[in-house]
């Protein structure tokens, strides 16, 4: 009967990540198939690409021209000319926010020719 499991390989043994019912001493044929190994960065969690603060800095952001923004999702938190003040401002509002700063017009780069 063939089956499929995952098991991990420590100190020279492989070690299954699930029981198994074998007499002892059965042998067994093995095909190895390695799993890219995991990014040490990489998380289970779900990834935040923090689109809904994109979409606020694409639509929303032109009365705040030249200041700082705290945004939480779809939502300003904190604004304000000084980044240390709107990051105070967004911890004593408890979000978790992205910072961001809005550009003045002037500020942006010149692209042509």
């Amino acid at each position: 009967m063939a089956r499929q499991l995952e098991a991990v390989y420590e100190q020279g043994i492989l070690r299954p990540l699930e029981p198994l019912i074998l007499p002892e001493h059965q042998r067994v044929h093995l095909t190895l198939e390695e799993a890219p190994a995991r990014l040490s960065w990489e998380s289970t969690e779900p990834v935040n690409e923090r689109r809904a603060e994109l979409q606020w800095l694409a639509r929303e952001s032109g009365p705040y021209a030249g200041q700082w923004v705290a945004l939480d999702g779809p939502r300003l938190v904190a604004h304000g000319e000084k980044l240390v003040a709107v990051i105070a401002a967004a911890k004593a509002a408890g979000a978790d926010p992205i910072f961001a700063s809005v550009p003045r017009d002037r500020d942006l780069p010149f692209g042509g020719w």
